[in-house]
């Protein structure tokens, strides 16, 4: 098996992880042939990405380009959807279903042989939580963490939490050894931050 590794990313290691870059400053591994990595500029879409890339001549084989996404838990008659999505810096609002079953409630009820007491508390619990639902917000491509922060300060009242801000990145096909060509030109694209071979270690 083949673990592939950054050679330009800097984070904190886990003791398996940080042996492996052991074994990478020893010299104990090989570049993958035909594949490098892109990182991008944060406010670049899918979309953009794909089409810049493909006019440079190049195939995107796989990417992580994801919005910035606000998760809450709350009530349907507490969000005015209408209001959130008028805002320019969102793109849309999904609610997710509840998955929650009262059968299986009851089922518990029966398996945990509890008492009407009991029983009467596990059908609120369920209940309360099944009134609210989960929502994303997910904002548009070019919203930065600036603004999606900006949007949270303007949304105190829904209790927002800090998204998880992902960098955007691809893996892109290359001419087997011609890396070092493609990253040379990809490099100059705009919405390209830095670029990376791809180092693979047998485990």
């Amino acid at each position: 098996m083949k673990t592939a590794l950054l050679l330009f990313i800097s984070i904190i290691f886990s003791s398996p992880v940080f042996s492996q870059i052991q074994r990478i400053k020893t010299g104990d591994y090989k570049f993958a042939k035909g594949e490098i990595e892109l990182s991008f500029v944060d406010t670049v879409s899918r979309e953009y990405a794909e089409f810049k890339v493909a006019k440079a001549g190049y195939e995107i084989l796989s990417s992580h380009i994801r919005p910035i996404t606000f998760v809450l838990r709350i009530k349907k008659e507490e969000l005015d959807i209408k209001v959130l999505e008028s805002n320019p810096v969102v793109n849309f609002v999904m609610f997710e279903p509840n998955t929650s079953d009262s059968v299986a409630v009851e089922e518990m009820i029966i398996r945990q042989k509890m008492n009407k007491e009991e029983a009467e508390k596990a059908r609120e619990r369920f209940k309360s939580f099944n009134e609210k639902h989960w929502v994303r917000i997910y904002m548009n491509y070019w919203v930065t963490e600036e603004l999606a922060m900006e949007f949270m300060d303007e949304n105190k009242d829904l209790n927002l939490q800090i998204p998880q801000i992902i960098p955007r990145t691809a893996i892109v096909k290359t001419i087997p050894g011609k890396e070092n060509e493609a990253m040379r030109q990809l490099k100059k694209l705009d919405i390209v931050e830095s670029v990376a071979f791809i180092a693979l270690i047998d485990e």
